[in-house]
Protein backbone atom coordinates (compact mmCIF):
# COMPACT_ATOMS: atom_id res chain seq x y z
CA UNK A 1 0.00 0.00 0.00
CA UNK A 2 2.85 2.58 1.22
CA UNK A 3 4.43 1.53 -1.99
CA UNK A 4 1.81 2.43 -4.19
CA UNK A 5 1.01 5.55 -2.81
CA UNK A 6 4.81 6.51 -2.92
CA UNK A 7 4.65 6.25 -7.02
CA UNK A 8 1.41 7.97 -7.57
CA UNK A 9 2.44 11.05 -5.19
CA UNK A 10 6.17 10.64 -6.83
CA UNK A 11 4.27 10.73 -10.12
CA UNK A 12 2.10 13.44 -9.33
CA UNK A 13 5.39 15.96 -8.15
CA UNK A 14 7.07 14.88 -10.74
CA UNK A 15 4.23 15.60 -13.25
CA UNK A 16 3.64 19.01 -11.62
CA UNK A 17 7.13 19.93 -11.76
CA UNK A 18 7.94 19.34 -15.51
CA UNK A 19 4.74 20.84 -16.08
CA UNK A 20 6.05 24.09 -14.93
CA UNK A 21 9.79 23.72 -16.72
CA UNK A 22 7.79 23.16 -20.12
CA UNK A 23 5.93 26.42 -19.28
CA UNK A 24 9.01 28.37 -19.06
CA UNK A 25 9.93 26.89 -22.53
CA UNK A 26 6.72 27.71 -24.27
CA UNK A 27 7.02 31.24 -23.56
CA UNK A 28 9.95 31.29 -24.95
CA UNK A 29 8.68 30.00 -27.73
CA UNK A 30 10.74 27.01 -27.92
CA UNK A 31 9.46 23.93 -29.71
CA UNK A 32 11.31 20.38 -28.74
CA UNK A 33 12.72 18.72 -32.80
CA UNK A 34 14.39 15.62 -33.25
CA UNK A 35 16.05 15.44 -36.14
CA UNK A 36 18.66 12.68 -37.47
CA UNK A 37 21.89 14.78 -39.29
CA UNK A 38 24.82 12.95 -40.33
CA UNK A 39 23.49 9.85 -39.08
CA UNK A 40 22.97 10.81 -35.45
CA UNK A 41 19.77 11.46 -33.81
CA UNK A 42 19.82 14.73 -32.05
CA UNK A 43 17.28 16.33 -30.63
CA UNK A 44 16.95 20.20 -29.36
CA UNK A 45 14.48 23.22 -28.32
CA UNK A 46 14.50 26.06 -30.65
CA UNK A 47 11.99 29.29 -30.97
CA UNK A 48 13.47 29.88 -34.87
CA UNK A 49 13.00 33.20 -34.79
CA UNK A 50 15.27 35.77 -36.73
CA UNK A 51 17.38 37.04 -33.88
CA UNK A 52 20.77 36.51 -33.06
CA UNK A 53 21.52 33.11 -31.77
CA UNK A 54 21.89 31.88 -28.48
CA UNK A 55 23.10 28.05 -28.09
CA UNK A 56 22.54 26.87 -24.42
CA UNK A 57 24.71 24.05 -24.06
CA UNK A 58 23.99 21.92 -21.02
CA UNK A 59 26.03 19.98 -18.44
CA UNK A 60 25.85 16.31 -16.47
CA UNK A 61 22.73 15.06 -15.00
CA UNK A 62 19.27 16.28 -16.33
CA UNK A 63 18.50 17.06 -19.78
CA UNK A 64 18.94 20.32 -21.26
CA UNK A 65 15.29 21.76 -20.21
CA UNK A 66 16.06 20.94 -16.61
CA UNK A 67 19.15 23.47 -16.73
CA UNK A 68 18.00 26.34 -18.87
CA UNK A 69 14.37 26.90 -18.51
CA UNK A 70 15.56 30.28 -16.09
CA UNK A 71 17.20 31.45 -18.39
CA UNK A 72 15.07 30.90 -21.65
CA UNK A 73 12.45 33.31 -21.43
CA UNK A 74 14.85 36.33 -20.64
CA UNK A 75 16.91 35.76 -23.54
CA UNK A 76 14.32 34.57 -26.24
CA UNK A 77 13.55 38.62 -26.18
CA UNK A 78 16.40 39.30 -27.59
CA UNK A 79 17.85 35.86 -29.17
CA UNK A 80 16.46 32.28 -30.82
CA UNK A 81 17.25 30.86 -28.30
CA UNK A 82 18.80 26.88 -29.49
CA UNK A 83 19.20 24.25 -26.61
CA UNK A 84 20.34 20.52 -27.76
CA UNK A 85 20.95 17.59 -25.77
CA UNK A 86 24.46 16.02 -26.12
CA UNK A 87 24.42 12.58 -27.00
CA UNK A 88 22.66 10.24 -23.84
CA UNK A 89 20.81 12.72 -22.71
CA UNK A 90 16.92 13.13 -24.18
CA UNK A 91 16.38 11.70 -27.06
CA UNK A 92 19.65 12.37 -29.06
CA UNK A 93 21.77 8.98 -29.50
CA UNK A 94 24.59 8.54 -31.87
CA UNK A 95 24.99 6.64 -34.81
CA UNK A 96 27.39 4.79 -33.24
CA UNK A 97 29.25 4.46 -29.53
CA UNK A 98 30.48 8.52 -29.02
CA UNK A 99 31.54 8.90 -25.73
CA UNK A 100 34.29 11.76 -25.73
CA UNK A 101 34.06 15.40 -25.41
CA UNK A 102 35.42 15.86 -28.64
CA UNK A 103 32.19 13.83 -30.21
CA UNK A 104 30.18 16.37 -28.29
CA UNK A 105 31.90 19.40 -30.19
CA UNK A 106 31.19 17.69 -33.35
CA UNK A 107 27.09 16.67 -32.20
CA UNK A 108 26.97 21.21 -32.07
CA UNK A 109 29.09 21.77 -35.26
CA UNK A 110 26.82 19.24 -37.08
CA UNK A 111 23.45 20.88 -35.27
CA UNK A 112 24.74 24.23 -36.14
CA UNK A 113 25.54 23.95 -40.29
CA UNK A 114 22.44 21.69 -40.08
CA UNK A 115 20.60 24.97 -39.27
CA UNK A 116 22.84 27.02 -41.20
CA UNK A 117 24.00 29.24 -38.23
CA UNK A 118 26.75 31.60 -39.23
CA UNK A 119 26.79 33.19 -35.68
CA UNK A 120 26.15 32.91 -32.43
CA UNK A 121 26.63 33.81 -29.03
CA UNK A 122 27.37 30.19 -26.88
CA UNK A 123 26.51 29.35 -23.24
CA UNK A 124 27.76 26.59 -21.66
CA UNK A 125 27.18 25.09 -17.74
CA UNK A 126 30.02 22.71 -16.18
CA UNK A 127 30.34 19.70 -19.18
CA UNK A 128 28.76 21.83 -21.35
CA UNK A 129 31.08 24.61 -20.95
CA UNK A 130 33.98 22.87 -21.32
CA UNK A 131 32.26 21.49 -24.84
CA UNK A 132 31.60 25.30 -25.11
CA UNK A 133 35.21 26.50 -24.84
CA UNK A 134 36.85 23.36 -27.06
CA UNK A 135 33.91 24.60 -29.99
CA UNK A 136 35.16 27.97 -29.15
CA UNK A 137 38.62 27.63 -29.87
CA UNK A 138 37.93 25.14 -33.09
CA UNK A 139 35.24 27.53 -34.82
CA UNK A 140 36.02 30.85 -32.97
CA UNK A 141 34.52 32.83 -36.15
CA UNK A 142 31.18 31.40 -35.36
CA UNK A 143 31.47 32.50 -31.81
CA UNK A 144 30.90 36.17 -30.84
CA UNK A 145 30.60 36.03 -27.31
CA UNK A 146 30.62 32.61 -24.93
CA UNK A 147 29.48 32.35 -20.98
CA UNK A 148 30.94 29.59 -19.42
CA UNK A 149 29.95 28.92 -15.96
CA UNK A 150 31.42 26.71 -13.42
CA UNK A 151 33.46 24.23 -15.77
CA UNK A 152 36.00 21.87 -15.70
CA UNK A 153 37.89 23.54 -17.86
CA UNK A 154 41.94 22.99 -18.16
CA UNK A 155 42.81 23.59 -14.11
CA UNK A 156 40.90 20.48 -12.67
CA UNK A 157 43.44 17.94 -11.57
CA UNK A 158 43.51 14.05 -10.37
CA UNK A 159 43.46 15.27 -6.79
CA UNK A 160 40.74 17.32 -6.86
CA UNK A 161 38.36 14.10 -8.05
CA UNK A 162 39.81 12.30 -4.83
CA UNK A 163 38.30 14.79 -2.82
CA UNK A 164 35.01 15.75 -4.36
CA UNK A 165 34.72 11.60 -3.91
CA UNK A 166 35.93 11.43 -0.56
CA UNK A 167 33.44 14.94 0.48
CA UNK A 168 30.53 12.98 -1.09
CA UNK A 169 31.59 9.32 0.47
CA UNK A 170 31.44 7.40 -3.06
CA UNK A 171 34.05 4.90 -4.62
CA UNK A 172 33.96 7.01 -8.02
CA UNK A 173 32.76 10.11 -9.48
CA UNK A 174 30.73 8.21 -11.84
CA UNK A 175 28.58 7.01 -8.86
CA UNK A 176 28.46 11.04 -7.60
CA UNK A 177 27.25 12.41 -11.01
CA UNK A 178 25.52 8.94 -12.11
CA UNK A 179 23.47 7.50 -9.33
CA UNK A 180 22.32 4.03 -9.66
CA UNK A 181 19.21 4.91 -7.03
CA UNK A 182 16.77 7.65 -6.09
CA UNK A 183 18.69 8.11 -2.55
CA UNK A 184 21.93 8.91 -4.20
CA UNK A 185 20.05 11.48 -6.29
CA UNK A 186 20.07 13.46 -3.65
CA UNK A 187 23.75 13.68 -3.02
CA UNK A 188 24.11 14.80 -6.66
CA UNK A 189 21.40 17.82 -5.88
CA UNK A 190 22.99 19.06 -2.68
CA UNK A 191 26.46 19.22 -4.77
CA UNK A 192 24.51 21.36 -7.66
CA UNK A 193 22.01 23.29 -5.67
CA UNK A 194 24.17 23.36 -2.53
CA UNK A 195 21.99 22.68 0.36
CA UNK A 196 20.64 19.45 1.16
CA UNK A 197 17.50 17.85 0.45
CA UNK A 198 14.68 17.48 2.30
CA UNK A 199 12.68 15.79 -0.11
CA UNK A 200 12.17 12.21 0.60
CA UNK A 201 13.64 9.87 -1.47
CA UNK A 202 10.43 8.41 -2.41
CA UNK A 203 9.52 10.87 -3.80
CA UNK A 204 12.51 11.85 -6.18
CA UNK A 205 11.64 8.14 -7.81
CA UNK A 206 9.54 9.29 -11.39
CA UNK A 207 12.14 12.17 -11.19
CA UNK A 208 15.14 9.44 -11.38
CA UNK A 209 13.16 7.05 -13.72
CA UNK A 210 12.68 9.87 -16.26
CA UNK A 211 16.11 11.45 -16.16
CA UNK A 212 18.26 8.50 -15.60
CA UNK A 213 15.87 5.57 -16.73
CA UNK A 214 17.47 5.38 -20.62
CA UNK A 215 20.84 5.73 -20.79
CA UNK A 216 22.25 5.33 -17.36
CA UNK A 217 25.83 3.02 -18.61
CA UNK A 218 26.23 5.29 -21.47
CA UNK A 219 26.32 8.49 -19.21
CA UNK A 220 28.90 6.73 -16.62
CA UNK A 221 30.93 5.55 -19.60
CA UNK A 222 30.96 9.44 -20.49
CA UNK A 223 31.83 10.43 -16.89
CA UNK A 224 35.00 7.77 -17.27
CA UNK A 225 35.87 9.21 -20.81
CA UNK A 226 35.82 12.56 -19.25
CA UNK A 227 37.91 12.24 -16.56
CA UNK A 228 40.42 9.87 -17.97
CA UNK A 229 40.84 13.09 -19.99
CA UNK A 230 41.47 15.42 -17.96
CA UNK A 231 45.30 15.67 -18.02
CA UNK A 232 44.98 16.23 -22.37
CA UNK A 233 42.56 18.99 -22.01
CA UNK A 234 45.07 20.61 -18.94
CA UNK A 235 47.46 20.99 -22.22
CA UNK A 236 45.03 22.79 -24.31
CA UNK A 237 45.16 26.69 -24.88
CA UNK A 238 42.39 28.74 -25.42
CA UNK A 239 43.86 31.66 -27.44
CA UNK A 240 40.65 32.87 -29.29
CA UNK A 241 39.43 36.70 -28.89
CA UNK A 242 36.32 35.83 -28.37
CA UNK A 243 34.37 37.87 -25.67
CA UNK A 244 34.24 35.78 -22.70
CA UNK A 245 32.14 35.34 -20.02
CA UNK A 246 32.92 33.61 -16.71
CA UNK A 247 30.40 33.09 -13.56
CA UNK A 248 31.59 30.93 -10.67
CA UNK A 249 29.45 29.87 -7.82
CA UNK A 250 31.92 30.91 -4.64
CA UNK A 251 30.59 27.58 -2.61
CA UNK A 252 30.71 25.25 -6.08
CA UNK A 253 31.70 21.67 -4.25
CA UNK A 254 32.85 20.12 -7.66
CA UNK A 255 35.37 22.56 -9.23
CA UNK A 256 36.67 25.14 -6.67
CA UNK A 257 36.56 29.09 -7.45
CA UNK A 258 40.11 29.33 -7.07
CA UNK A 259 39.83 27.98 -11.24
CA UNK A 260 37.82 30.31 -11.71
CA UNK A 261 40.33 32.47 -11.78
CA UNK A 262 43.55 30.76 -13.43
CA UNK A 263 40.65 29.84 -15.94
CA UNK A 264 40.29 34.07 -16.32
CA UNK A 265 44.43 35.02 -16.16
CA UNK A 266 44.66 31.86 -19.38
CA UNK A 267 41.95 33.47 -21.51
CA UNK A 268 43.51 37.21 -20.46
CA UNK A 269 42.04 40.11 -21.37
CA UNK A 270 39.00 39.06 -23.14
CA UNK A 271 37.97 37.35 -20.08
CA UNK A 272 35.12 38.89 -17.34
CA UNK A 273 34.94 36.86 -14.12
CA UNK A 274 31.98 37.33 -12.06
CA UNK A 275 31.95 35.29 -8.69
CA UNK A 276 28.08 34.99 -7.24
CA UNK A 277 28.59 34.67 -3.46
CA UNK A 278 26.27 31.90 -1.81
CA UNK A 279 26.34 29.96 -5.49
CA UNK A 280 26.71 26.07 -5.98
CA UNK A 281 27.54 24.47 -8.80
CA UNK A 282 24.70 25.85 -11.03
CA UNK A 283 23.91 29.50 -9.26
CA UNK A 284 21.96 29.63 -12.69
CA UNK A 285 19.18 27.98 -11.05
CA UNK A 286 20.23 28.82 -7.08
CA UNK A 287 20.77 32.55 -7.87
CA UNK A 288 18.66 32.99 -11.01
CA UNK A 289 17.82 36.79 -10.36
CA UNK A 290 21.82 37.58 -9.86
CA UNK A 291 23.15 34.98 -12.29
CA UNK A 292 20.17 36.99 -15.08
CA UNK A 293 21.83 40.07 -14.54
CA UNK A 294 24.84 39.33 -14.73
CA UNK A 295 24.25 37.92 -18.65
CA UNK A 296 22.18 40.94 -19.20
CA UNK A 297 24.71 43.69 -18.39
CA UNK A 298 27.39 41.55 -20.60
CA UNK A 299 25.14 40.76 -23.89
CA UNK A 300 24.33 44.94 -23.17
CA UNK A 301 28.18 45.88 -23.73
CA UNK A 302 29.17 46.85 -27.26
Amino acid sequence: MFSALASFFSTKAYQLAYKNIIKHMNKAGLRLRIELINGDTIEYWDNHSDKPVALLIHGFGASTEYQWYKQVEFLSRNYRVITPNLFYFGKSIPGSPKFKIKDQVELIDSLVNHLDLNSLTLFGVSYGGLISMEYAQMYNKKVERLVVFDAPVKYVFTEDITTVCKRFKVDSVEDLFVPKTPKELKRLLYLVLGKKSIIPSFMLRSFYENVYGENHDDKRFLMTSLIASLDEYAQHNYDFNTPTLLIWGSNDMAIPVDRAHLIRDHIGENAELQIIENGAHMPNITKTKKFNGIVSAFLAQK
